[in-house]
Parts: C-alpha cells; structure tokens; sequence
C-alpha cells in the first residue's frame, strides 16, 4: 500500500499578515486602521503608530493612504487626549478589554460625530469608525424636541400627565403607566415630577379607583371620546382634594390628562353654599319680625294712642300738667309706630326682590306728589320735574325712594323760605361717573363693565338747610340722624337708609353733596339696562 506524503506548511509570517489584514481592512465599509503603542523609557504609552489604514481613513483625512504612517495618531487627530479618547486606547492595551466610544468631528461639536470601536489584537489595537452623524443630529433633535416639550408642558397653570394604558391578557386596562409629568404636579399632588413619571398610576395614587377617576380614564382610553369630569379624591397615602380633571386620547392606548386641584375653591363654594343657606335663615327670621312688628307691636301702641287720645278729651282739664306729660307719651307712642314702619319697610327691601317691570319715572313722581300735596301745600314748595326716562324696576321700591327724598327736601327746609326742589336727568357714560361711587355686583348684563355702559343720573336738589360735607356717607347710615329727636325736625333716621336700600337693589349708587346752609342734591346713578 503506498502512501501520500502530507505537506504542513508554516505559519504565515508577519509580513504575511499585515498583507492580509490590510486586504480585510480594505474590504470594509468602515474607517479602519490598526495601530501599535509608542512608548518612552519607562514603558508608557506616549502615543500610538499606525501600522495599517484602509481608504476609508486616507479619504477621511484628505491625504494619501501612505502619509498616515509617516505621522502619530496624535498628530491627525490633535484632540484625541482633549476629548479622552487616547486615554480610551490607553485603557484597551492595558486591560486588553474592546471600548465603544463616541468621538466628534469637524469645527463644532454637531459637525459630526463616529461610533469608534477599539479591539485589541496582539501589542496593538483594531481600531473601526462608523460614522453616526445623522443618528446623532436625530437622536439631537429628538432631545431638543423633548426639551421644549417638557418646557412648554412646565410653562401650563394646569397639571399634566401623559399616560399609556396596561392591559391585561384579555384585553382590559388595568392600569396605566404615566410617562410624563410637568412642573405643576407638584403644585396640585404634591410630588415632584420625578417621582411621578415611569411609575404606575394605581401605585401612586391608589384613591384613583375609589374616586371613580379610574374608571373615567379607562373609558377616555377605550372610546377616544373626550371628556372632563370634577371628582373628589382620597388615598391612603395622605392625599385628600378635589381635582377637576380633563383627558384626551392621543393615540391607540396612549391618554394625556390636565387636572388642577380645586380644593380651596371647592371649600369655599361649599362656605358660600352653608352662608347663603345661614342668610336664607336669617332673612325667614327677619320676615317673622318683621310680621311681629308690623302685628304683635303695632296694636299695643295704636291702643296706647287710642287710650291716650281718650283721656285727653275726657279727663284733659282736670289733668293739669300731666296732659303735657300725656301728649309727649302719644308724641313717643307716635314716633315708636313710625320706626316701626320704616323698619318693616326696610327689613321688606333686605328680603323682597320683585321682579322689574318697566316704570314711567314721571308718573311715578306724579303719583309721590299727588300723595304729598298737603305738606307741599302746606310749605308753599315750589317743585321742578325734567322729562325723566322709563327704566326697569319695582314700582312699590322706586316709589318710596323719590317719596323719601322729597320729604326729606320738603322736611329739611328754611322756616321762613319756600322750599325749590328740581329733579332733573341726564345720561352718562362709565368713564364720566363721578369718583368714589360704590356699586353694588352689577347683573350678568352688565359684565364685563365696557366704556359703552351708560348710566341715569337722577338729581334731587333743594335750597334747604343742607348739612356739613364730612356728614356726606354718615346720613345713609340706618339711625344716623343729624338733628335730635327734640329738634324741629323729628324722623327715625331710617328714611335715606332706605333710600340707599332702593338704589342698591336696582344696582345703582347715590352720591350727596351739601354744604350746611347751602341746600343738598343727591344724585342717582342706575345702568340704563339690568
């Protein structure tokens, strides 16, 4: 039997291998290159010597392949120790570990940018470029667009959460994860962002199922439909608040929430809520005194005065002095029953609103004076209407307002001297009021308050005895009197406060102006329309 000799051939040399890698460097699409370590006396690593370049690297430099060897790799690449990037090769001779490393190019830092790959292979280093430049501008912009996201989202009053939903095998949502919160969720839950963002929301905040917010979330996300609702929220965690809260579905799974903690709001709609109810109390409780004092107190005085008036005419002569003692106690008697009066009428303007009805200002006045003839007759007054407008109000209110300025005229006048009163008109535009008016919560109509708003001014003036300027807010006051009961001007100080009462209701203001001696005007100002 013969045999073939076998044929072992040596090992490639090292000439031999350079050929080879540098023909399966060449055969990459890659920057690549293979360097050596250059070292100093005492064995570190100065700099690296390329032993190997494919065309790759030549074109990447713009110079000839064979000029690469000629310098270090420091020398073509002067900020490779700025950027760390020698330290990196340094890293990879020394532990014999491959590092993946990114590394800029060109002027500015976004010019470009490669993924270097270092292997190391024998005394020396594999070194691969790929360039990332556009995954790196994306990845830039990407970020960017994040950034001023996030920033936009911070920049809103209102909290905001994005959530994804998570569903369970079958399908349904059984809980969500938020992806991102802005700045304000801080304000409104009390946690920072950080602390929101990539947890799941059942987590968090447990009191979202109880709250039914849960399930409000589930439906958004199921039926794309969106919607608002405002819920009361507890957890276990120490969260408790109302919370307002809108959602809107993005994409398939994928909800964005903006809520705001409306606790303190809520707090106070449920105070305003208890005190209406307090006031609505209050005022049943007026109007019962209001029913006692014009019943239950009226009939005793109108008996004193009846039994007053009898033993005047019966027993008035034999009386001496005590029939001045009698007629000062029906005097009293008589005052008591007009205070009375004017506080039923007053307590009536508090809890009574009518609703307006067109009135004629001129007949109304007409009516007032027709009711005052005898005391306009008695004082010789001489009174001056203007043509006045038709405006929307009560009847029974408007009237007692003018009927108590006139008597207010009428009453406050010279001994000797006929009262003039003139009551005039004129239109005028917001911006035209007078400064220092106090408006009572204009209607609905009236908001927001514009320069096209217009306003009656509505005049009383007299030539009477007038009062001191500083008096000018005391005399609305309910009991303020300017004069002492045992003056010659007798009231119950309740006749401008229910003038002010009047105005008030029909959502106007009053102003008084007088100087003592020198007469008195009030002017009314009402909003053309309520």
């Amino acid at each position: 039997m013969s045999s073939t000799p076998t044929h072992f051939r040596n090992s490639p040399s090292a000439e031999e291998q350079l050929v080879l890698m540098q023909a399966i460097l060449d055969a990459s699409q890659n920057v690549m290159a293979y360097c050596v370590p250059m070292r100093n006396e005492q064995a570190q690593i100065v700099d690296f010597s390329y032993r190997i370049a494919n065309q790759g690297l030549a074109q990447l430099l713009g110079i000839e392949r064979s000029q690469i060897m000629e310098k270090p790799l420091t020398h073509w690449f002067p900020n490779a120790r700025e950027l760390g990037l020698f330290q990196q090769y340094v890293d990879v001779i020394e532990t014999k570990e491959s590092r993946i490393v990114e590394f800029p190019y060109g002027d500015q830092a976004c010019d470009g940018c490669f993924l270097i790959t270092a292997t190391p292979l024998q005394e020396g280093i594999v070194l691969s470029f790929v360039d990332i430049t556009d995954q790196k501008r994306a990845r830039v912009a990407q970020q960017e667009q994040a950034e001023l996201l996030q920033a936009t989202l911070d920049a809103s009053l209102n909290s905001t959460i994005a959530m994804r939903a998570i569903r369970d095998d079958s399908g349904q949502i059984i809980d969500f994860l938020m992806q991102t919160a802005n700045r304000a969720v801080e304000r409104d839950l009390f946690l920072p962002p950080e602390k929101i963002a990539g947890h799941r929301l059942l987590a968090v905040f447990p009191g979202n199922i109880e709250s039914g917010l849960f399930e409000f979330y589930q439906r958004v996300a199921d039926t794309g439909k969106t919607d608002q609702t405002t819920q009361y929220y507890i957890d276990a965690n120490g969260l408790e608040a109302w919370f307002t809260v809108a959602a809107v579905r993005q994409s398939t799974d994928q909800i964005v929430i903006t809520f705001m903690n409306i606790t303190e709001s809520k707090l106070q709609e449920l105070r305003l809520k208890k005190s209406n109810e307090d006031l609505l109390r209050s005022n049943e409780l007026l109007e019962q005194f209001a029913y006692g004092a014009s019943h239950d107190l009226q009939e005793p005085l109108r008996k004193i005065q009846a039994f007053g008036d009898l033993l005047l005419d019966q027993y008035g002569s034999q009386l001496g002095d005590g029939a001045t003692v009698l007629q000062r106690m029906q005097s009293a008697a008589s005052r008591m029953s007009g205070l009375i009066q004017d506080l039923l009428m007053y307590s009536r303007l508090s809890t009574q609103k009518p609703a307006p009805v067109a009135v004629s200002l001129n007949s109304l006045i007409n009516d007032v004076l027709s009711d005052l003839e005898l005391m306009i007759q008695d004082k010789n007054a001489v009174i001056e209407v203007d043509s006045l407008p038709t405006i929307n109000g009560s009847v029974s209110q408007l009237r007692q307002l003018f009927q108590n300025l006139l008597i207010n005229a009428l009453k406050f006048s010279f001994p000797n001297t006929p009262p003039h009163i003139r009551i005039s008109f004129r239109e005028v535009r917001l911006g035209d009021l007078p400064a220092g008016l106090v408006f009572p919560v204009l209607p609905v109509a009236l908001k927001p308050l514009q320069k096209t708003i217009r306003f009656f001014e509505i005049s009383v003036q007299d030539n009477g005895i007038g009062f001191k300027t500083e008096y000018r807010h005391q005399i609305f006051k309910a009991f303020q009197r300017l004069h002492s009961q045992n003056s010659q001007y007798a009231g119950t100080g309740l006749g401008l406060a229910i003038v002010k009462k009047v105005v008030e209701n029909h959502f106007g203001a009053i102003l008084a102006e007088s100087r003592e001696g020198q007469g008195a005007v009030f002017r009314i100002y009402l909003p053309t329309s309520y």
